[in-house]
């Protein structure tokens, strides 16, 4: 992997860092009933968790056109082509797999965003993310 694809890598981390601080920010002050009060702030949420899980995606990416591997069909195989060339774990890879599917969500059909799924995310999977950055640094220094 040459040093352009790692400081790309490396540029994506960057932003998802900086998104994770935007929305843990809020996360503790954020419910079911207080989640729409301000409008500005859930489109903020929302957009942010979309900005994440994009940063997730684009990071595989990267991964799986500098492995010279086939590219997947979906962004959800994404993911779990990252599992089939071991850089992220099974049980892991099945859950942050289902947050690429709730980003389809906020895409293509924002209409039908559950908030249950939007608090769920910022109360108990923010951390996620993190974990993904973790498993992609233990790759890139196992790997080179």
């Amino acid at each position: 992997m040459t040093a352009n694809i790692l400081g790309t890598i490396e540029v994506k981390m960057k932003e998802l860092q900086k998104n994770l601080v935007l929305l843990k920010s809020v996360a503790n002050i954020i419910n079911e009933e207080n989640l729409k009060e301000d409008m500005i702030r859930y489109w903020g949420i929302e957009r942010g968790v979309q900005l994440s899980i994009e940063c997730v995606l684009d990071i595989s990416n990267i991964i799986i056109s500098a492995l010279d591997i086939e590219k997947p069909d979906t962004y959800r195989d994404c993911i779990l082509t990252l599992r089939k060339e071991s850089i992220l774990p099974t049980k892991f890879s099945r859950s942050i797999a289902n947050m690429v599917s709730f980003r389809n969500i906020l895409v293509h059909d924002y209409m039908r965003v559950d908030e249950k799924i939007m608090i769920d995310i910022l109360k108990n999977h923010l951390n996620d993310f993190i974990d993904f950055m973790s498993y992609i640094n233990k790759w890139i220094k196992k790997t080179y």
